[in-house]
């Protein structure tokens, strides 16, 4: 009931497809786009669906081939996050990009268009957090992680 958080994002109403770049800026397409024709424009960088993030979890990118569906919002992560889990810290500064870049364009629910993992009392605490935390220092604490294999060696036993 009034309890569950969700991180599903809304549906957008129009038939547009919103890539949100690292920059903060966002473009909008109406004509088909695949996730090769973004990352050759933008090397160093690859497609993530907003659906699909979720804290705790590994970042995962689209296929080259894989074409943007409408009526989505995807992100333009920097290749340094894919696969790495995702943060509370880097799901706020996305939450917040994602906010501000879609909040002057012209299109209807932008409260609703990215997820909100959190409860509605959490929510007004994590708005104060990000509004008080320059994009500039949570882009660096980005630069600045390593990615680390969670796999283990595999011994050989000779038979």
């Amino acid at each position: 009931m009034g309890n569950a958080a969700s991180c599903a994002a809304s549906i957008i109403s129009n038939g547009a497809i919103k890539v949100l770049f690292c920059n903060g800026s966002t473009h909008i397409y109406t004509k088909p786009v695949t996730a090769a024709d973004l990352m050759l424009d933008n090397p160093g960088h690859f497609v993530c669906d907003s659906t699909t993030l979720k804290v705790g979890y590994r970042i995962h990118g689209l296929t080259a081939e894989e074409e943007l569906e409408r009526p989505q919002l995807y992100f333009l992560l920097p290749m340094e996050l894919l696969y790495s889990v995702l943060t509370h810290e880097e799901m706020s500064s996305l939450n917040y990009k994602a906010t501000k870049a879609l909040k002057y364009t012209n299109f209807n629910n932008l409260g609703k268009i990215f997820p909100m993992c959190m409860f509605p009392s959490e929510a007004k605490t994590s708005e104060k957090m990000a509004a008080s935390t320059s994009v500039d220092s949570v882009e660096r604490y980005v630069k600045q992680r390593s990615w680390k294999p969670a796999l283990e060696t595999i011994v050989e036993i000779a038979s």
